[in-house]
């Protein structure tokens, strides 16, 4: 295994450390990363500590976090760790490479259909942790062991290691733990960038092992483990280790995810080419007008998502089309919405965030409108799930993208020299209409061909290098490119030449969308839950 990795432990609520001293043991027999615990605010060695804010607390333990590492997490440590995972690829960091929860739930409390502690119950363990902390903390000792097979010895070592009650502060961290909801960063973990697992107990009287099975429906990697409670890692500590070991080989084996873009290094290409953008998007910005022009000019959207939004050319076609729609651009480059806000001052908000994870409000936007972005998401039923989520009643979606056909002559070419991956590669149209449909999104899909005409093999490659699509695949060889190859890869190029030039074909991909009336915002293929308002 890859010992630059270190795993990294947090408990759950009422507890510290040393809940972890059984498992670290069994890890240790298993192998040689380091092994690190990191108390919450208030509790363990951080006890008089007050517990912050939610931005607040994610910055600290990110801060604490060792390097590169694999993060598991108890009850609310698993909570957190999840959005400490969510943080982490929000951001680029690619800091946590593997997450792992147990005894974690997506909610605490019972939220809709999705199974917890009821809402009564736990306000009235809150009420009694105001009341008396000490005798709630002996209550919340046997509430982890009950379902156990082992309950009496793992009640007999919650309560050895019961540590003094900071009423505030475990006050705060209750409120936490009864208020996250992250239902969504679920459907988000674990099935592309960051290899993801979730232990239950399927006799947990805390979290219920039925989670589990919503945990799947969202695609995430869970398991049951018989005669547990709600600490496997004290009463089956040689299940869970073999378990999180399993994990770390996810974690080190080629290309783990199921996306083949890394979001980051999207996102550093593109905030790199916002400056040479565009003097040579000539086919995006033919794209993104026939995109728009299909709209018909009874459609009056009032508020308007351009999503991916680049430079800010739809922004502007957008604001000449509906002058007095609000707009909001949102890209994953940074860069890009610095030349925006400079150079097109036309949007009335610029975020930074990611497709699959937009910080917008369920049912908040009329128009969403995607030209030339959407082929650098991978997870199309989380990417579509959140269309679905933001999208108004009768909201309407507009998508242009690029689909596998895409440079075939390049990837062609490339073929004949060497067996790395050179070429990005784009999902099918099948796939597209599928996630739609399957997020509740109706509409039609249309493909057209278009060829471009270079004069030799390299100006097409500076082209895709100066608009920022260069090869960003996770497989992509690194150091295969030198001159020898650039020669080869001409040579081969060569064989595809027309009297216009060489060929570069795109197949794009255009998709219109609506919502109907009234539809189920939390229907299968969707995330449930708002996010940030716009």
């Amino acid at each position: 295994m890859n010992d630059s990795l270190a795993l990294v432990f947090l408990h759950g609520w009422g507890g510290d450390g040393r809940l972890w001293e059984p498992l670290c043991t069994e890890l240790r027999a298993r192998t040689d990363l380091p092994l690190v615990t990191i108390d919450l605010p208030g509790f363990g060695e951080r006890a008089g500590e007050p517990w912050p804010d939610d931005d607040t607390l994610l910055a600290d333990i990110a801060g604490r976090l060792p390097g590169p590492c694999v993060l598991v997490g108890h009850s609310l440590g698993g909570m957190l760790a999840l959005r400490l995972a969510a943080r982490d690829r929000r951001l680029g960091q690619n800091v946590i490479r593997g997450l792992c929860t147990i005894g974690a739930n997506a909610t605490f409390v019972r939220r809709g259909d999705w199974p917890g502690m009821e809402p009564g119950v736990f306000e009235e363990f809150c009420r009694s942790f105001a009341a008396d902390p000490a005798a709630t903390q002996a209550q919340f000792c046997g509430l982890q062991a009950r379902g156990d097979r082992s309950m009496r010895a793992v009640m007999k070592q919650l309560r050895q290691w019961a540590a003094p009650v900071c009423a505030d502060d475990w006050r705060e961290a209750l409120a936490a733990l009864g208020r996250w909801d992250n239902r969504r960063l679920v459907a988000g973990a674990g099935d592309g960038d960051v290899p993801a697992l979730h232990l239950f107990g399927d006799g947990d009287a805390l979290v219920p092992a039925a989670a589990a099975g919503e945990f799947r429906r969202l695609g995430a990697a869970t398991e049951v483990i018989a005669g547990a409670g709600h600490v496997p890692q004290l009463s089956r500590p040689e299940r869970v280790a073999e378990k999180v070991c399993s994990l770390l080989r996810r974690c080190h084996e080629p290309g783990s995810g199921a996306t083949p873009f890394d979001k980051s290094a999207v996102a550093r290409s593109f905030g790199r080419a916002a400056e040479s953008y565009d003097g040579a998007a000539h086919l995006q910005r033919a794209v993104c007008r026939q995109l728009l022009g299909g709209v018909e000019t009874a459609f009056a959207p009032r508020r308007i998502l351009d999503l991916g939004s680049g430079t800010g050319y739809g922004s502007e076609l957008l604001r000449r089309r509906f002058p007095d729609a609000e707009i909001i651009a949102l890209d994953l480059a940074e860069g890009m919405l610095e030349y925006a806000r400079r150079e097109r001052p036309v949007a009335d908000h610029y975020i930074a965030a990611d497709a699959e994870q937009l910080p917008l409000a369920d049912g908040s936007v009329d128009l969403v409108f995607s030209s030339m972005a959407l082929q650098w998401c991978y997870r199309l039923p989380l990417l579509f799930g959140e269309l679905q989520r933001v999208l108004a009643g009768n909201g309407r979606c507009l998508v242009a993208t690029l689909g596998p056909g895409t440079l075939a002559e390049l990837r062609c070419s490339w073929a004949e020299v060497d067996g790395a991956v050179h070429v990005n590669r784009f999902l099918p149209s099948r796939d597209w209409l599928g996630a739609a449909s399957a997020a509740g999104l109706a509409g039609s899909l249309q493909a057209e061909q278009r060829v471009l005409h270079f004069e030799t093999a390299m100006q097409l490659m500076r082209e895709l290098k100066t608009i920022g699509a260069h090869n960003v695949n996770r497989a992509a060889g690194r150091g295969l490119t030198g001159r020898a190859r650039l020669r080869a890869l001409a040579g081969a190029y060569e064989r595809w030449r027309t009297p216009a030039g060489l060929p570069a074909s795109y197949e794009l991909l255009y998709l219109d969308l609506e919502a109907g009336e009234g539809l189920n915002k939390t229907g299968a293929g969707c995330t449930a839950g708002a996010r940030g308002v716009i």
